[in-house]
């Protein structure tokens, strides 16, 4: 049992800590978290990004083939993901897709490396990156181009995730060397810009992109309330966006938050509801400070930047642990219901359990 001294010390010492110095731990946590949730999926259900994307070629192979799609497997598990991506935002690619998770070790040992040894980092320049970030585009319509031609079957054995696919499979045999070349130099990319695959190459990323999400699932600012010149939000970007929901880039967001815990007016959030007494509060305060100040000076006034507090505002910020773990609760519980899970008891399996025991 914890001593209450101890409690009480350790409270004072975490309201000693700088606001600057909380963020930095809060972060801290929140990315050793994301890494447990992402090792916990690339263990459990580390095939769902091959599987999703695979019914994405199906249904295009049978569209080419003037065929019905069934439902199989592979599309269950496709529209399960689209689901959840459209309640949730991009959760999976921030925190359960394999490959996602493959690029994020790779690029922190090398940055790890990199901080012992004199090794600079590579830098992309803004115009380099919006180019490319077009790529995947490109690869989703030439695949499903190929898939519909027919032709994809010929071209298949080359690509880098099948690769990839049959490694966590264990079968490598009939897989052709260009494909592991080819997931070598995707791999290399990983290793030099964070999340290289997924902005610039992944043709499911793509999908996830022009998908419509549900408000409270997208990171947004307000930007009158932004601190001059501070950008740490798109500095701390994986994929070097702004978190603006009015942007066409948006949908290039990955959910992983860290544009959320790096704003120091806590300005970044899934939702941001001002109390209703800080509201009035806070603007009898400001026409108390330029009572006859009228147009643009009063909008001049409520325009300046302002440090969102959690007993002032409402905040969902997406990096809550509890609202963090109902989403990979939930996510792992769609991917149980849909087959998409090693290790544990089907669903099919335990409902004749469940049968049998009634």
């Amino acid at each position: 049992m914890i001593a209450p001294e101890s409690t009480t010390s350790g409270k004072q010492a975490a309201k000693s800590l700088s606001a600057a110095q909380r963020r930095a731990r809060d972060a801290k946590r929140q990315r050793w978290l994301r890494l447990g949730i992402q090792i916990l999926f690339f263990v459990l259900a580390p095939g769902v990004f091959s599987g999703a994307f695979n019914a994405v070629k199906y249904a295009f192979t049978q569209i080419g083939a003037i065929q019905g799609i069934e439902v199989t497997a592979f599309v269950v598990q496709l529209l399960a993901v689209l689901a959840f991506t459209f309640v949730f935002g991009r959760f999976f690619c921030g925190y359960a897709c394999a490959f996602g998770t493959l690029g994020d070790v790779l690029y922190r040992l090398f940055e790890l490396l990199r901080s012992k040894t004199p090794i600079p980092r590579v830098v992309f320049p803004d115009a380099l990156v919006r180019v490319l970030s077009l790529l995947k585009y490109a690869v989703l319509v030439g695949i499903c181009v190929a898939c519909v031609a027919g032709v994809w079957a010929t071209y298949s054995g080359y690509s880098p995730w099948v690769a990839f696919a049959a490694i966590l499979a264990g079968q490598v045999d009939g897989v052709s060397a260009v494909a592991f070349v080819l997931l070598g130099a995707v791999a290399l990319g990983m290793v030099l810009r964070e999340r290289f695959f997924c902005q610039f190459l992944c043709p499911l990323g793509a999908v996830f992109s022009l998908m419509p999400v549900l408000g409270f699932s997208e990171y947004t600012r307000n930007r009158q309330h932004c601190a001059r010149n501070c950008g740490k939000c798109r500095e701390t970007c994986p994929v070097s966006i702004w978190p603006d929901g009015d942007s066409i880039l948006h949908g290039e967001c990955i959910s992983c938050g860290r544009c959320s815990a790096a704003c120091p007016m806590a300005n970044v959030n899934l939702v941001a509801r001002e109390k209703p007494q800080a509201r009035a509060k806070r603007l009898a305060a400001e026409a108390a400070r330029v009572p006859e100040a009228g147009g643009a000076a009063s909008k001049a006034v409520s325009a300046k930047p302002l440090r969102k507090t959690p007993d002032s505002w409402f905040l969902l910020n997406g990096t809550n642990i509890p609202y963090v773990l109902i989403r990979t609760l939930a996510l792992l519980a769609v991917f149980w219901v849909v087959g998409a899970t090693r290790y544990l008891p089907s669903y099919s399996d335990v409902l004749v359990w469940l049968e049998m025991m009634t």
